[in-house]
């Protein structure tokens, strides 16, 4: 970069981390994943979400009424999942790794209050019970203001911070999913830890893997440093 120009914070991210690919979402390396979408307004969640602070914690709320009655959550209702009761509400606070896993049955719309990093991947390269994030997943960079869908098939985890103060992300998926199972309710399939939720954790995730879920998550772990 020529003296005197300003990085942007793609470029401060990856010059932050100089031994990661991370790619910009709006390239054609996205399109395996997911969508972006530019066709929506969003004066009405922005207002709400720029008046919430970032928490000192990772918190994800499955469902807020607040945001789910919002016309954004509408017309996703009937532009991106064609007319399905969806569940709506924000994922804030820090990350620095791709510590788990997780995918649901049934595409995820993200929208971005603050720039993130996405680390994803696919459900072909779930070999049983294990997935080498290490070598199957790319890493994408979200500016603020981006709606984005991930499909059905696509891996993925909490959005990463780009920039130290934390993250803000609004999760919009089918109606339940993310919610606790009945305590009556048997499964055979071991990754699944929630309604709609199946997961796996990096071994360095102890607290996880304590709670019952499994270690397969392999390769060595993914992490990313904020900006300076």
């Amino acid at each position: 970069m020529k003296s005197g120009l300003k990085m942007n914070n793609l470029e401060k991210i990856r010059a932050t981390n100089p031994e990661l690919n991370i790619i910009n979402i709006n390239s054609d390396e996205f399109r395996d994943y997911g969508v972006v979408y530019d066709e929506f307004d969003l004066d009405e969640i922005n207002r709400y979400m720029d008046s919430m602070p970032i928490p000192a914690e990772n918190v994800y709320v499955p469902k807020n009424p607040e945001i789910e009655k919002m016309s954004i959550i509408e017309q996703l209702s009937h532009d991106v999942f064609g007319g399905m009761e969806l569940s709506a509400g924000q994922c804030a606070g820090h990350c620095d790794a791709f510590s788990a896993i997780e995918f649901h049955q049934g595409s995820e719309v993200n929208i971005t209050f603050t720039d993130v990093i996405m680390v994803l991947g696919k459900r072909r390269d779930l070999h049983g019970y294990e997935f080498n994030a290490e070598e199957h997943t790319q890493l994408f960079y979200v500016p603020k203001g981006t709606v984005f869908e991930m499909f059905s098939d696509t891996i993925h985890y909490s959005p990463i911070d780009v920039d130290p103060a934390g993250f803000k992300a609004l999760v919009v998926v089918l109606n339940g999913t993310n919610e606790p199972l009945p305590s009556s309710f048997e499964s055979n399939n071991k990754m699944l830890v929630k309604k709609n939720k199946f997961q796996l954790a990096h071994k360095s995730r102890e607290d996880k893997v304590q709670a019952g879920i499994l270690p397969g998550v392999k390769g060595k772990l993914i992490q990313v440093k904020p900006i300076r």
